[in-house]
């Protein structure tokens, strides 16, 4: 079974399935806390499932990334860097945006296996961009403020209909 048509969509432990793919004897899942992944630190995670779908808690598991300019990133994933303690974890450095060729290197005893991906780091995004959020919250606060204030100053009823009724 595969899920390349819900990559995009499927979320799992606050991230984002990259790829599931099988290499027997084993099922492995990778996923990222952010998408798009930018450069910088990203918390990157791999599910290690046997292919009877229970999952394995006592492999190693190495994440090697190669940029298209030569940049080598390498990183054991671990369960102890992981909130979830079926994911092993481990936070990669993307130093540069572009397509990484992605190697997953598993060892289970006497097993091992390996797949491998691309993995594209878009562009980091522009300061503004960033904190827009940040950025627009007291401008936000100031004019609600105002509008509280008139809407406060200006009665429902003009004063002069008032008068003219009594």
């Amino acid at each position: 079974m595969s899920l390349s048509p819900l990559v995009q969509i499927a979320r799992a432990d606050g991230g984002n399935v990259i790829f599931q793919k099988a290499s027997p004897p084993f099922i492995i899942t990778l996923f990222s806390t952010e998408m798009p992944l930018r450069p910088g630190p990203a918390d990157l995670s791999v599910l290690l499932e046997t292919e009877g779908l229970s999952p394995i808690l006592d492999a190693r598991v190495f994440i090697e990334l190669e940029h298209e300019g030569g940049t080598i990133v390498r990183a054991e994933a671990t369960r102890s860097q992981a909130r979830n303690k079926l994911l092993y974890c481990s936070m990669m450095n993307f130093p540069l945006a572009g397509t990484w060729k992605m190697r997953v290197h598993v060892t289970h005893g006497n097993k091992a296996a390996e797949v491998h991906s691309d993995l594209v780091v878009a562009a980091p995004q522009p300061l503004l961009l960033s904190y827009w959020k940040l950025i627009a919250a007291p401008a936000v606060i100031i004019i609600l403020f105002i509008l509280n204030q008139w809407l406060r100053r200006s009665p429902l009823i003009p004063q002069k209909a008032v008068a003219r009724n009594s």
